[in-house]
Parts: structure tokens; C-alpha cells; sequence
């Protein structure tokens, strides 16, 4: 499931509160007593959630065999849907209607007798999803990083995250905060002494709105940062387009990053008018941010808000895109593990997880670094430029053409 192979789509937490710092047997215990069926009840909106091994989706013995990899614990939640659909329970009303019709002799039914044809439409379905007929079954895999407070959940759906939040807290007493780009760039600030900075921030435009439409942007929340996330793409743009080499980040030993990290758009890009007036562009392209396309959407005043990424860390390479607000990533290609040994090469993959993230997190706080910086007046000013005056790409492409002649010439020589 998810983790173990193929691309990994998800969405990080942060571990809030008391919790456990190792994956021991106590967690396992935990597990088990809150696993798929063992403490059975139907919640109000039909849903069933519980814990499964990462194995199958009726594997509800959770064992430190099947769950423990390493530093990690890795299990999945199974979430089932039991309610009728609506459009069952529209169908049973509209035949009990029609039988009601049938045995009336009437050509239509007053408000008393539609509303007795609902309700027995409506006990019919409770009946037939106790008896399981409207049941489905799904299971979205888990990584719980107790040493870096993390966890690493497998689904972008609202739902699914919705249950793991209850089920996480019912299991471990622990809370779950979703690591968006304002909870992220938040805590860089606090670390950083930017906290006021941040709070200050209002949001950054390449363009200015149209004339006499005035901002577009309707009633604003005051204490919302998510356009941060945008930006940060825009300047990860910007940098590829103006700059010679990698973007820094400094160095990390706990995480092993090297001091620079090399980036590139590539596959698709997402921008949103930052009015709400000129709608949105999707482009899918090998190098979208080159599109004459994206250059005019620039030009108009929007801002990337889901791209795709290309980022060269050292020797390795990780493929994926990022949902700018939500900080999710989606579809990553970690590299392959040479390990003959399968839970070996599975800790490997969850440790590139782990770097991928930690390394979006240093590129953010190095955007971070410049957003909240005395120059960015001055920054902003360049930036703006860089927009309105179509400025072509170099920097990415001729990065991304070199590291695939390095990855070439490395296949022959094996």
C-alpha cells in the first residue's frame, strides 16, 4: 500500500502534545485496541475507521512484524462507507410512491403521504446498510515518524484526513496539526525570530488589478497566510529564471542535505489570478514555466499555485508536485533502492520521504529568509519586473538537460 512502492501522494503532520517517542509494544497494544472491527460503532455519517497492517484490507492482526520498519511505524487506516448512497434512497422513495399512487387510485400524493413514502425509503436503506449491502471498503497507509514528530498520511481526501485525526487522538491521545504552507512557514518563523514579520505580511502581486475592479479579492481573512505557498513557488520560479546554479539552503546533518539544492518546474503548472478576476491556467508541458502561456498569465497578475517539481539533492532526484497552500505532495518519485532485503529497501523509501520533506521545508525557510528580509521591497520591485517583461528561462532547463547527460553517462558505465 502507497509507501512501499510506486509514487507516494500525502500530506504531513505535525505530532502535537504527549506522545510516543518510540514505536514499542505499548503502540502496537494501542493499535490493536483500536483496530478495524475491535471496537465496533457506526458513527452518525455511516463511516466505520479503524487500524489495519499495511498488508491487505482485512488484516486487522496488528503485529510488530508487519508494522514496525525501522524508525517507523507503518500501518494503514481502513475507512468504510456503510450509509445507502442518496441516489439508493431517492430510488426507494420514488417506488414507494409509486405504490402508494398504485394503491390510492390517485393522481398524486398529498405532503403527509410523501413524507411516510421518505421515511419508509429511508428505514429500508438503515436496514439494508446494517446489513452491509451499501458497503465500501478503502485503506490509505500511514507513517508515523515518532522521532521527527511527523506523520506522513497517504490520501489528499478531506474525509479520509478528517478520520484520521479522530482515530489518531482516540489511539494515542495525541493531536495531529496539518503542516499547510501557514502552519509551516509559522513555525520557521517562530524558529527564526520572524514571528512579527509574519503576522505583519500582507500578500506580494506581480501585477495590479485591473482598472476599476479594485482588488476582486471580495472579503479577505486577515489571519490567513496561505499565500505564502504561492509565493514561494513564484520565487522558486523567479530563481530559476535569473540565477546560475543551485538555490541555497545550508547545510543539515540530522537530515543529510547538502548547502544548495537544484530546482526545476517541470510537467505542469497551475496559476490562479490573484484577484479572482481572470480565472486560472493549467499547463502540461516538459518545461511549463517556458510557455508563452505562463509568461502571459504572469503579465495578468497570477501566481503559481500547484507545479510541478524537480529537485536534485546531492546524487538523488525527486519527482513530484506540490499543492502550494496545502503543502501536500503528490505523486513522488523517490530513488530506487538497490536492497535485495524489501523491509530494508521500505525504510529506505520512508527515509527519502522524510528528506523530500525536509527539504521543501529549508527551500521555504530560505523564501522565508528574503520575504520577511529588509530588501524584499526591493526584491519585490525585480520580481515584478521579471513578470511584465517576459524574461525566457535558462538557469532550470540547462540544469535539468545537464543532470540528464550526468544520469546518461552513468548508465553506460554501469
Amino acid at each position: 500500500m502507497g509507501f512501499a512502492s510506486g509514487s507516494v501522494s500525502f500530506q504531513r503532520y505535525h505530532v502535537s502534545g504527549p506522545h510516543p517517542k518510540t514505536v514499542d509494544k505499548s503502540v502496537i497494544e494501542k493499535l490493536g485496541e483500536h483496530a478495524f472491527g475491535a471496537a465496533h460503532s457506526a458513527s452518525s455519517d455511516g463511516i466505520e475507521t479503524g487500524w489495519i497492517a499495511p498488508t491487505h484490507l482485512f488484516d486487522t492482526r496488528i503485529e510488530e512484524s508487519k508494522v514496525c520498519v525501522g524508525r517507523f511505524l507503518h500501518v494503514a487506516m481502513r475507512l468504510d462507507r456503510t450509509a445507502a448512497p442518496p441516489n439508493v434512497v431517492r430510488s426507494y422513495q420514488k417506488m414507494e410512491e409509486a405504490a402508494a399512487l398504485d394503491a390510492s387510485g390517485k393522481q398524486s400524493l398529498n405532503r403527509e403521504e410523501v413524507r411516510q413514502a421518505r421515511e419508509a425509503a429511508e428505514a429500508r436503506a438503515e436496514k439494508e446498510s446494517r446489513a452491509g449491502a451499501f458497503r465500501r471498503m478503502a485503506a490509505y497507509p500511514m507513517v508515523f515518524d515518532p522521532e521527527g514528530r511527523a506523520v506522513y498520511f497517504g490520501s489528499l481526501s478531506a474525509t479520509a484526513q478528517d478520520k484520521l485525526l479522530l482515530l489518531f487522538a482516540e489511539t494515542f491521545g495525541a493531536k495531529l496539526v496539518p503542516m499547510n504552507a501557514p502552519e509551516v512557514a509559522a513555525r520557521i518563523s517562530e524558529e527564526t525570530g520572524c514571528h512579527r514579520a509574519y503576522e505583519d505580511a500582507v500578500p506580494f502581486h506581480l501585477a495590479d488589478p485591473p482598472v476599476g475592479e479594485g482588488n476582486g479579492q471580495g472579503p479577505v481573512d486577515a489571519a490567513d497566510r496561505s499565500f505564502l505557498g504561492r509565493e514561494f513557488l513564484t520565487w522558486l520560479w523567479h530563481e530559476g529564471d535569473t540565477r546560475e546554479g543551485a538555490v541555497p539552503i545550508g547545510s543539515d546533518g540530522r537530515h543529510n542535505l547538502p548547502g544548495d539544492v537544484e530546482v526545476v518546474m517541470d510537467k505542469m503548472l497551475k496559476l490562479d489570478c490573484d484577484f479572482q478576476l481572470t480565472g486560472r491556467d493549467v499547463i502540461y508541458a516538459d518545461s511549463p514555466a517556458d510557455a508563452p502561456e505562463a509568461r502571459a498569465a504572469l503579465r495578468t497578475g497570477k501566481q503559481p499555485t500547484r507545479a510541478g517539481l524537480t529537485l536534485w539533492v546531492g546524487a538523488d532526484e525527486y519527482v513530484f508536485t506540490l499543492d502550494a497552500a496545502k503543502w501536500q505532495v503528490g505523486g513522488l518519485k523517490v530513488p530506487d533502492a538497490d536492497e535485495p532485503d524489501p523491509r530494508v529497501r521500505l525504510e529506505e523509501r520512508l527515509m527519502h520521504v522524510v528528506r523530500c520533506s525536509a527539504v521543501l521545508d529549508a527551500l521555504y525557510a530560505a523564501f522565508l529568509g528574503v520575504r520577511f528580509g529588509r530588501e524584499f521591497s526591493t526584491q519585490a520591485g525585480r520580481m515584478r519586473k521579471w513578470a511584465g517583461n517576459g524574461h525566457t528561462a535558462r538557469g532550470g532547463r540547462t540544469r535539468a538537460d545537464r543532470r540528464g547527460g550526468e544520469k546518461a553517462a552513468l548508465r553506460l558505465a554501469r
